[in-house]
C-alpha cells in the first residue's frame, strides 16, 4: 500500500484531521484567550476557527465521517485489518524516516508531520480496511499476482543496511587526534559533538542513522572502508572532499526479501484496488448503508 505519494498523502489527511482537534479543542477551553495579538488588535479564537472551518471545514467533516463509516462497515461485515500487514507497512513509513527508535521515529512525525505514531497506525489500518471493503467482489487469480510480485521483485527486497555515526574534521592531523581519543576510549557521540564541522550531524552525535548499502549520499571511498566494519567498530579516517571522515558503525541489518506468501494478499488486494470502478462510488454506498446524518442536511 505504502509509496511515497500515498505516505505524504496521508499524512497529509492527518494533519487536516487535526485541525478538527483543535476546533473541538477551542470550543471545550473555558479560557477565552486571544488567538494572537497583532499590535493593539486582536485575533479572537473565534475568528480562527472560523477561518479554518470555512477553509477545510466541508474537507475534513468529510474525511471524519467517511473513516467512521469504514470501520463501522468492516466491523459490521467482520473485515480486519491484519495485524502483521499494519507493522510491515509501519516499518515502510519508518523506512522512509531513517528507520531510527521508536522514540526517535515518535518524535519525527511530531516534527515533521503533525501527527502522533497511533494516528498513523489507525490511518494504515483505515486503508487496508478501505481497500478490502471495495475490493471484496473483485477476484484475482493467485497466477496474476504471482506475475505481478515476480515483475517487481526489487520492490520487495531490503537490501542491507547499517546504522552510522560520523565525525568530520578538517584535517588528517586532527582526524589522527580524534581516532586517539576513540582508542583511549573516549565516547564517539559525545567527541562528534564537541568536534564534528558537518552542521547535519553534529549535534546528534554524528547520527546518519540508517543507510543501505551503497546509499549514494555517502561516497565511494566511504563505503570502501565501512563495508569491512563489524558492529560498535570505528573506521579509519576517510579522506571525502576537504574533509576527513571517521565512522563509527552501530548495527547491520542484512538484506531482505519478502516472499510471496508474505505479500500475496497484499498485492492482489492492491491489484483488485486498481479495478474499482470509482472510489468516491464506493464510499457513498458505504454512507448509504451505514446511514449518514450531517447538522443541517436530510440523512443520507
Amino acid at each position: 500500500m505504502t509509496n511515497v505519494k500515498g505516505l505524504w498523502a496521508f499524512i497529509g489527511a492527518l494533519v487536516l484531521l487535526l485541525l478538527a482537534v483543535t476546533w473541538a479543542w477551542f470550543q471545550s477551553s473555558g479560557k477565552l484567550q486571544p488567538a494572537a495579538i497583532v499590535g493593539d488588535v486582536k485575533i479572537s479564537e473565534a475568528e480562527y476557527v472560523s477561518a479554518l472551518k470555512q477553509k477545510f471545514g466541508e474537507q475534513v467533516l468529510n474525511d471524519l465521517i467517511n473513516r467512521e463509516v469504514v470501520f463501522q462497515e468492516a466491523k459490521r461485515l467482520g473485515v480486519s485489518a491484519d495485524p502483521k500487514q499494519v507493522e510491515q507497512e509501519l516499518e515502510q513509513i519508518r523506512d522512509s524516516y531513517g528507520s531510527r527508535t521508536d522514540s526517535e521515529f515518535q518524535q519525527a512525525l511530531q516534527k515533521q508531520a503533525g501527527t502522533s505514531l497511533d494516528a498513523v497506525k489507525r490511518e494504515i489500518t483505515y486503508q487496508i480496511l478501505l481497500q478490502t471493503l471495495a475490493t471484496k467482489d473483485i477476484s484475482v487469480s493467485d497466477d496474476e499476482v504471482m506475475k505481478v510480485y515476480e515483475s517487481r521483485a526489487d520492490r520487495y527486497t531490503r537490501p542491507m543496511q547499517v546504522r552510522l555515526y560520523q565525525i568530520a574534521v578538517a584535517s588528517q592531523k586532527e582526524a589522527e587526534q580524534v581516532a586517539a581519543e576513540l582508542k583511549q576510549g573516549a565516547n564517539f557521540q559525545t567527541l562528534a559533538k564537541e568536534r564534528s564541522i558537518d552542521q547535519k550531524t553534529a549535534a546528534t552525535g554524528g547520527d546518519l542513522g540508517w543507510v543501505s548499502l551503497r546509499d549514494p549520499k555517502l561516497p565511494d571511498e566511504a563505503w570502501n572502508e565501512i563495508e569491512s566494519l563489524k558492529a560498535k567498530d570505528n573506521s579509519r579516517a576517510v579522506k571525502t572532499g576537504d574533509q576527513y571522515v571517521i565512522y563509527h558503525l552501530e548495527q547491520k541489518r542484512d538484506a531482505t526479501q519478502r516472499t510471496f506468501a508474505e505479500v500475496k494478499e497484499e498485492l492482489r488486494r492492491e491489484i483488485a484496488f486498481a479495478q474499482v470502478e470509482s472510489l468516491d462510488v464506493v464510499l457513498e454506498r458505504m454512507r448509504q448503508s451505514v446511514g449518514v446524518q450531517i447538522s443541517g442536511q436530510m440523512p443520507h
